[in-house]
């Protein structure tokens, strides 16, 4: 059996005469093929051919591992051998003709010196061949979406209580990256941020040892992946003595979100949302303090395609999920961010949260 992405992207490598695509492990190869495998010091290659034959170039310790369609070839080696042993029947089963799709981002110089042993000299990046494919989800992918949406919701819901002064931001994520896995997420898709106070200003602050204290604002933004499909959140929580300054900024980065979203059209340029959700915040006198895009791709990765930024030449279409998520970072004293999931169906906008843009106060 061919699936149904294999099947398209076998089409649309004839389309663009393109004669085999390498990947390494990791999304391109799951959302292809179902194998969920992680890259590692061994080689590890699959070529998909313009005729549909898939042929794997495995270590021997990872073979029982692999998911085969029946038009699936699998050459193992032992460490003893190493992969070189196989280059001769590989080179013998691929195009003689040899433009390929291989993976720019992602693969590593021993791996890209093995396509060259096999004689493979003119390349693609294979993001020109699988992204508007993998932009555009189908009903079962948007249901997964929702259900690591749904988990994590409820774990936010769940470690709220947990959150209080003299905590540290570590021991909080920790705790809510347990309330993921006990709901059955499959792990964290990135490093789990916790900043507050002063540290909510940085946009991407990780968990420290920090400790919370009273009149923090923090902002708790997270990831959890069902079934390979990535939820990502962010809400911003006021514990104690919240001052009327963070209330003010905040209910500004909550109109942002709000108009962002009620602008999300199918036909519209993504980067016009991202102006929208920008000149709410410029207006409102905080421009210079809006410091990153407004929002990104998500799917089988946390960052993918389309960016909802102003460099991004894509336009809304059926099937695009992404996120939304504008912030304001005030150095030295607070930041705020609110971040929704998006899908967009034939037919309507859908906002995958449950849970209000409300500013979240603890005692």
């Amino acid at each position: 059996m061919v699936n149904n992405e294999k099947q398209q992207i076998v089409q649309y490598m004839k389309e663009k005469e393109v004669d085999a695509v390498a990947l390494v492990p990791g999304t391109n190869l799951r959302y292809i093929t179902g194998n969920k495998l992680s890259q590692s010091e061994r080689l590890f290659l699959y070529f998909l051919k313009h005729d549909g034959q898939g042929i794997y170039l495995v270590p021997e310790v990872e073979k029982s591992k692999i998911i085969m369609s029946d038009q699936d070839s699998v050459f193992s080696y032992t460490d003893g051998e190493g992969p070189s042993s196989l280059v001769d029947k590989i080179k013998d089963l691929l195009p003689e003709s040899q433009k390929t799709a291989l993976e720019t981002n992602n693969m590593r110089l021993f791996e890209f010196e093995f396509l060259s042993k096999l004689g493979m000299k003119s390349y693609i990046d294979v993001a020109e061949t699988l992204n508007p494919l993998r932009i555009q989800k189908n009903a079962d992918e948007i249901s997964k979406q929702q259900k690591a949406v749904d988990i994590l919701e409820e774990s936010l819901k769940a470690t709220l209580p947990f959150i209080e002064v003299g905590k540290t931001e570590m021991e909080i994520a920790a705790q809510l990256e347990y309330e993921m896995r006990v709901r059955g997420s499959e792990g964290t898709p990135f490093s789990t941020i916790v900043a507050s106070g002063y540290r909510g200003a940085l946009p991407h602050g990780r968990a420290s040892e920090k400790i919370i204290e009273n009149g923090d604002l923090i902002v708790i933004d997270f990831g959890s992946i069902y079934k390979g499909y990535v939820g990502d959140m962010t809400r911003t929580v006021g514990i104690g003595d919240i001052n009327a300054e963070q209330r003010e900024v905040y209910n500004i980065v909550k109109s942002a979100i709000s108009n962002a979203i009620d602008a999300i059209k199918i036909g519209e340029k993504v980067s016009n949302i991202d102006t929208v959700a920008r000149n709410t915040i410029k207006n409102a006198g905080y421009g210079d303090y809006f410091t990153h895009r407004l929002g990104h791709g998500i799917g089988l990765d946390a960052h993918e395609s389309p960016y909802i930024s102003q460099s991004d030449q894509n336009i809304i279409q059926s099937g695009m999920t992404f996120t939304i998520e504008p912030g304001i970072y005030l150095e030295n004293k607070f930041g705020i961010r609110i971040e929704d999931n998006i899908a967009v169906t034939e037919d309507k906008i859908i906002n995958l949260m449950n849970m209000n843009q409300d500013l979240i106060i603890l005692p």
